[in-house]
């Protein structure tokens, strides 16, 4: 297998790793806190997500990581077992971003750019919806890593 091959699925893997901890983070740590605390905690959330959000990350780390599968992709597209496995990884997260942006983010709009008189049912409704979407988030990230581990273990007997 070229190097150029190799260091591809590499990145990829690396890339979804660094996905997969960042989702779990974020479901097991910001999430229970975004449901904690009413208004009042979700203020002080505010307050402590001016300079930085875990949105800055995941916008540059998610088209990246598609770029390295679609990539990946193409250039296994000749070893059929390999390309699905790529394919299946590519879908799964382009999946997790059509979730994020349909479903997620309308929730994180209620939370941190609604006015804080919006009230604590809503805010409530809202957190708990977005931890239990994150949780589908997380297990299909789970789902691609897998699949490019899969590939990348049957790149060693790929012709």
């Amino acid at each position: 297998m070229p190097m150029l091959h190799k260091s591809l699925s590499v990145l990829a893997i690396l890339a979804l790793s660094t996905l997969f901890g960042a989702s779990i983070y974020d479901t097991v740590v910001f999430g229970p806190n975004l449901q904690a605390g009413g208004p009042e905690g979700l203020e002080h959330g505010r307050h402590f997500m001016v300079a930085a959000t875990p949105a800055k990350l995941f916008r540059v780390l998610s088209p990246a990581t598609q770029a390295f599968l679609l990539l990946c992709v193409i250039f296994f597209w000749r070893t059929p077992r390999l390309r699905w496995l790529f394919l299946g990884s590519l879908v799964a997260i382009l999946a997790c971003d059509a979730i994020t942006f349909s479903y997620a983010y309308p929730r994180l709009r209620v939370l941190f750019a609604s006015p804080l008189t919006t009230s604590a049912a809503d805010l409530s409704r809202a957190a708990n919806e977005w931890v239990a979407c994150n949780y589908i988030r997380v297990a299909l990230v789970l789902a691609s890593w897998f699949a490019c581990l899969a590939a990348i273990r049957n790149t060693a007997v790929a012709p």
